[in-house]
């Protein structure tokens, strides 16, 4: 007899994030919700880019710098950390 077990995990794809130059600057290139977002190294701006000229990729960006990309943009480590549910109380 031949058992069938269910496959209940859900995959979810891990977010990407890539270092690059816009228009002579360095930074990492994101997405999050279907946005393509710039994160500027030397002024720590957070821009939608909307056009790629003078956009070059240099390569893929690691866990962590993409971790750290994701905290930036919802408000930080310790915004992110005091928002949470605290076990209910």
């Amino acid at each position: 007899m031949t058992a069938t077990v269910p496959d209940l995990c859900t995959s979810r794809k891990a977010p990407k994030a890539f270092y690059a130059h816009l228009h002579g600057a360095s930074g990492i290139l994101g997405q999050h919700n279907d946005q393509v977002l710039w994160f500027g190294y030397e002024d720590g701006a957070i821009v939608e880019v909307t056009s790629f000229a003078g956009l070059t990729i240099l390569g893929d960006a690691g866990l962590a710098d993409t971790q750290q990309l994701l905290d930036r943009l919802h408000g930080g480590y310790a915004a992110i950390a005091c928002t949470r549910a605290q076990d209910g109380r």
